[in-house]
């Protein structure tokens, strides 16, 4: 009787250890399922140019051991050049497992006053675990405006005066055509008729003012002003005005002025042989150009420059052309600054050449190269004329590698690469960004520094990759943008060692009083376990106890009662 007693309490006593042990586990703190979703990084950061479409085709991961679900994904256009319709969002319905990947798409346009540089976009990310619980985190993705839009140019051409000759005291109806030669549309376009004067041209009625608005890019507008001439205009050549205003896409005010050269305005009831000692004949500068078209102080280039007799009537000689420019701003890098033309016949042009230098110590401006001319007609009457040409000068950009020093790795693992810098040009390096060639490869493809004052060095470090085993040959890519938004790029190679990672084998039967980290493997994280499951335990455990108890007490109970019959 005391033997099966003690079975009996022994078997309630272990299933009680059981139900509390069981317990006790399920009373652990609740720890939530939080998912982690981040982007994707691209090798090639994304390149457009201004006004063009940005199509961007984001990797998003679920970089943790939970599942996600109605995942949304909105950019936020702060502080970037771009342009859209209406909010742009991507949402995921379904599920995304841990360690899945998944591609969102998004349609954007580059606005058209975009700046050459690199941006960020910002992405905020919200989602959901399995228990509907939000959470919210962000991320950016980076792209490079590499070319901008040319600004609206608005510009004159197919000027007239009409086919009968100009003559004091008469009329004539001057006519034009106003194009945008930009690739943006120009805003407020006005146009103004100026130099007029009671002794040389008036508008007719005041009609001196029109206002066009908008003119797209390549949109070419006619016009047409009625001009009276003075009786008291002097005779040969005159000149009207012509001032047009507008505005860019930005709002900021740009203009172009005009000088239009009214030839051979005659005397009132002059006949048309008329003397020819009478016109004074003009010169003026029809066309220019650089080369090359971008100047940075300090380089070499070639100007060229056509002149032309506009007379129709008087042929030009012995003229003397001379090239200056003020405070030394160009030098002579070849020949001189003078040249000689024999002869100009009426109405024709003739090109010249010469080689110059930009002061190295120039800062981002335009400088004016001075052409003054002495020549004569044939009856021997001398003339002197000057022309003034304002050239564009970038400020001179030097950017120094001083040194490059990679850390000794692992082949296909991550190690640093350390590099200092010098700005020694004149003008701020802008958006200044590092990359490698040869045998290692960036864990970044582009890293974006930012900006270096004149004069002043800094240095960086970026996580790089050796490619293999021994010494590595590399090549350092620093990129950056002058001051006219020209892209530059500086190269410095270096070399380093890398060895190869180390294989640990099985080590096979150790002592037990040595443990290797490294080969333990991690323990399971435990799931928490629900309140009601461990009732429902702890009432199953008690009604098993119950019936064995019961049972054998009743088998015990008959027997004695057997044993006393």
């Amino acid at each position: 009787m005391k033997k099966i007693s003690f079975i009996i309490c022994t078997i309630i006593f272990c299933l009680g250890i059981g139900c509390t042990s069981f317990a006790m586990d399920g009373d652990e703190t609740y720890k939530e399922k939080v998912p982690r979703i981040i982007f994707v990084e691209d090798e090639e950061m994304p390149k457009v140019a201004a006004g063009e479409e940005l199509k961007l085709l984001i990797t998003y991961k679920n970089d943790s051991s939970h599942s996600a679900k109605n995942i949304r994904i909105t950019p936020s256009f702060e502080e970037v050049p771009l342009v859209y319709e209406r909010p742009v969002a991507y949402e995921r319905i379904l599920s995304l497992r841990p360690d899945k990947e998944d591609k969102a798409s998004f349609n954007l346009k580059v606005a058209d006053d975009a700046k050459v540089g690199v941006y960020g976009l910002k992405f905020k990310l919200e989602f959901e675990n399995q228990r509907d619980e939000t959470y919210t985190s962000e991320a950016t993705v980076h792209f490079n405006v590499y070319k901008e839009k040319v600004k609206p140019i608005v510009a004159i051409s197919n000027i007239s005066t009409g086919e009968a000759p100009v003559s004091a005291g008469g009329n004539f109806k001057l006519t034009f055509d106003v194009s945008n030669n930009g690739e943006v549309k120009a805003d407020n376009v006005e146009i103004l008729i100026t130099g007029q004067s009671e002794d040389k041209f008036m508008v007719v009625d005041s009609n001196d003012y029109k206002y066009i608005g908008t003119l797209e890019s390549n949109q070419k507008i006619h016009q047409e002003f009625d001009i009276n001439v003075s009786d008291k205009i002097s005779k040969g050549n005159n000149t009207i005005g012509v001032d047009i205003k507008y505005k860019d896409t930005s709002g900021n005010e740009l203009s172009t002025q005009k000088t239009i050269y009214v030839l051979d305005v005659k005397s009132e009831n002059e006949v048309e042989e008329e003397d020819e000692t009478a016109a004074t004949p003009k010169i003026i500068i029809s066309s220019y150009m650089t080369n090359p078209n971008t100047i940075v102080a300090g380089n070499d280039f070639s100007f060229s420059f056509t002149v032309k007799n506009t007379s129709k009537e008087k042929r030009l000689r012995n003229m003397k052309i001379t090239i200056s420019s003020q405070d030394g701003a160009f030098i002579i890098t070849k020949g001189s600054n003078t040249f000689y033309v024999e002869e100009i016949l009426q109405d024709d042009s003739v090109t010249k050449i010469i080689d110059l230098k930009a002061k190295q110590s120039l800062t981002s401006n335009s400088y004016p190269v001075i052409i003054d001319f002495d020549y004569e007609d044939y009856s021997g009457k001398q003339y002197a004329e000057s022309e003034t040409i304002n050239i564009p000068v970038t400020e001179y950009s030097k950017l120094v590698i001083n040194s490059v020093m990679p850390g000794q790795g692992y082949t296909g693992s991550n190690t640093s690469l350390s590099f200092d810098y010098v700005n020694m040009g004149k003008a701020t390096v802008s958006n200044l960004t590092a990359s490698v060639e040869g045998d290692y490869t960036c864990v970044q493809s582009i890293n974006y520094i930012g900006n270096l004052e004149p004069g002043n060095s800094d240095y960086y470090d970026i996580e790089v990759i050796p490619s293999k085993s021994g010494t590595n040959y590399g090549v350092l890519v620093l990129s950056f943008e002058d001051s006219s938004g020209r892209i530059v790029e500086v190269k410095k190679d270096f070399e380093g060692f890398a060895m190869e990672e180390p294989v640990f084998e099985d080590p096979g039967i150790m002592d037990p009083g040595v443990i290797n980290p490294g080969m333990m493997e991690p323990l399971e994280t435990k799931e928490p376990i629900e309140t009601w499951v461990i009732v429902l335990s702890g009432l199953g455990s008690f009604m098993i106890t119950f019936i064995i108890s019961k049972l054998i007490t009743t088998k015990i109970v008959r027997k004695k009662l057997e044993d006393e019959i």
